[in-house]
């Protein structure tokens, strides 16, 4: 039996910090562990937010000798911390910079690690978790054995803790430290105005799409139905129509909202992974055969170019009538 007594976890994000709390405050009641969130050149506003959904401890870092945490400045400080806490579970939010900082905190602690996990808990004395595999089609189960384990944990899957807490709060600053490279700004580009993470309609469109201009038409049916508009992989990576943000998709983003209709999408392994937890699907495409035809609720086999001007209109006829 291991003699580690503390749960730490981190992200980049606060509010992905945030939801790490859920697992947190669990994992840490069940097995026993002081949990520990660490924040790293956080604003105090954000400080002071996360502060109130963390159980135990809560330490504010900061590394003032650089304006931006690459995923290698996060290990190696985190590194620092793990040396001095000697935790038996980390979590991370399951983001692109946090997988990074995962596998080489795991690798430095030589030990499991587990990333885009929709399930954690603690049983009989053994960490288990669930995460997607084949592209979302099943879920896999395993067990993480071992003195200490690393678990990244996927954004929006639990909802952060009520804020109740008053944890302790120690403040750490760490200067002359050696990285591989340094970056010394960083310019933010134009995103969109709307998170699909948190949108309740979606109107996606896919590669049945002939021309950008006839984007109009998809934005139109949006406008009408209040969503916001998404896209498989080809239009946001390959032809640049819409934003990078609004690819969906298993290396786009996850969504589930109340309504996600497919316009113009096969329906591949890689997008039906962001799509899995929506809760009324309904596809558009001209190919019976379509995969996405399988996996939706309610399915139009017809020419998007025909088809959506008529949904449209009847979606604003039965608005009218109201």
């Amino acid at each position: 039996m291991t003699d580690r007594t503390t749960l730490l976890s981190y992200s980049e994000d606060v509010d992905i910090s945030a939801e790490l709390q859920s697992v947190a405050n669990q994992l840490s009641e069940s097995m026993n562990l002081t949990s520990i969130a660490v924040t790293i050149n956080q604003s105090e506003e954000e400080n002071d937010r996360l502060s109130r959904v963390v159980k135990d401890e809560l330490i504010f870092v900061t590394a003032r000798d650089y304006n931006y945490v690459t995923p290698e400045l996060a290990f190696q400080i985190l590194k620092k911390i793990v040396d001095e806490k000697k935790p038996r579970l980390i979590i991370i939010g399951s983001t692109r910079d946090g997988k990074e900082v995962a596998g080489m905190l795991a690798s430095y602690l030589d030990c499991g690690v587990a990333s885009d996990c929709s399930s954690v808990t603690f049983d009989s004395n053994r960490i288990l978790i669930q995460r997607a595999a084949f592209g979302g089609r099943v879920t896999a189960s395993a067990e993480l054995t071992g003195e200490s384990a690393v678990i990244a944990v996927r954004p929006h899957v639990y909802r952060p803790p009520e804020p109740k807490f008053t944890p302790s709060v120690k403040r750490q600053e760490y200067q002359d430290i050696t990285l591989s490279v340094v970056v010394e700004s960083v310019a933010r580009k134009v995103t969109s105005a709307t998170d699909l993470t948190k949108a309740e309609r979606i109107v996606s469109v896919g590669r049945g799409l002939k021309r950008k201009d006839d984007l109009a038409l998809i934005q139109k049916l949006a406008d009408e139905l209040s969503a916001a508009i998404g896209c498989s992989r080809p239009l946001a990576a390959d032809l640049g129509w819409l934003p990078e943000e609004t690819h969906i998709g298993l290396t786009g983003v996850q969504v589930k909202p109340k309504l996600y209709v497919a316009i113009g999408i096969s329906g591949q392994l890689q997008h039906l992974a962001g799509i899995k937890d929506s809760e009324l699907i309904v596809a558009i495409n001209t190919d019976k055969s379509a995969p996405i035809f399988q996996n939706c609720d309610y399915g139009i086999i017809g020419d998007l170019y025909q088809v959506i001007p008529e949904l449209t209109k009847a979606i604003t006829q039965l608005k009218n009538k109201k």
